[in-house]
């Protein structure tokens, strides 16, 4: 059995990785990818306390890595995690974790474009994570969303690409500076009012991209289009039973959720870091007291 199970390692659960390790104790930290979360994502990061001049996402999430690497980190997938016996239990495709405390770090999952009907082999070419493409060069790439990530996704993937920004709408929910440099730079479009009709397949196998605007029909080609048209909590592995109890659990002090999972709209790594630290600090009241009740008992 584990002192502390995490399931994530984003900024959050990193960061309460690291406060419970000073503590003494040893959690268990899951992420079945690459930790760093959507800090890979993030093309600058202004707003990060002790980086005045900003820092790269992906740079920061380096700095987070070099931190936790006495961490032992378990690159597996929960799948289900459910609550028998007093104890917590995480399920993964190879394994079973038991453990009293655990930090929900879980972060987001992306809002799926839909409204429009695509050719089934152009699908593949729809992708939510930047990571699936941040290294290509040369490509013709859509972006749909209108908020801070569609906007900071495409001044990433310009440095190296050809980008345009669809929105449905004619109002933007990005900050204005992010707004003002897509808008000025050499290598971006942006197109308000224009929403994806149909998605076909060109003999060259580029994605022919048919969208309706203000001015009428208007054709794109692209290689990519990412969907960058908000996030909702990733708790889908959490059993009905967790969930229903959720309150309980953590008015107990034995469940913690933490970072972009329940912050809503807040979704900043700083904000992330802390709840991750606070977590970390009560995990450790919560084992002091449950250990001084121990000893009373036992004298």
């Amino acid at each position: 059995m584990d002192d502390v199970l995490i399931i994530g390692a984003g900024p959050a659960g990193m960061a309460a990785a690291i406060q419970l390790k000073r503590y003494g104790l040893i959690p268990r930290l899951f992420e079945k990818s690459q930790p760093g979360g959507l800090l890979w994502n993030a093309n600058w990061i202004e707003n990060y306390p002790g980086f005045p001049k900003g820092i790269s996402g992906t740079e920061l999430a380096g700095i987070f890595i070099e931190q936790i690497k006495p961490i032992m980190v378990t690159h597996e997938q929960v799948v289900e995690l459910s609550w028998k016996k007093g104890l917590f239990n995480a399920i993964t495709p190879n394994s079973h974790y038991q453990a009293k405390l655990v930090v929900i770090a879980s972060g987001t999952k992306p809002k799926i474009l839909t409204g429009f009907s695509i050719n089934n082999e152009m699908a593949k070419n729809i992708v939510y994570d930047l990571r699936l493409i941040k290294e290509q060069s040369r490509k013709k790439i859509i972006i749909v969303g209108s908020g801070d990530i569609a906007f900071d996704y495409a001044l990433n993937l310009a440095k190296e690409n050809s980008v345009i920004i669809l929105n449905h709408s004619d109002q933007t929910k990005c900050l204005k500076r992010l707004q003002d440099q897509a808008e000025d730079h050499q290598n971006i479009e942006y197109c308000p009012q224009t929403r994806i009709e149909k998605v076909e397949k060109s003999l060259e196998g580029e994605m022919i991209v048919e969208c309706s605007s203000p001015f009428g029909l208007k054709i794109f080609r692209s290689d990519y289009i990412v969907g960058a048209i908000g996030r909702d909590p990733q708790i889908d592995f959490i059993s009905s039973s967790v969930k229903k109890c959720a309150a309980e659990y953590e008015k107990k002090g034995i469940l913690h959720f933490v970072g972009d999972v329940k912050n809503g709209l807040f979704r900043q790594a700083a904000i992330a870091v802390g709840d991750g630290i606070r977590a970390g600090m009560l995990i450790h009241q919560k084992v002091e007291e449950n250990e001084h009740e121990s000893n009373c008992i036992h004298r």
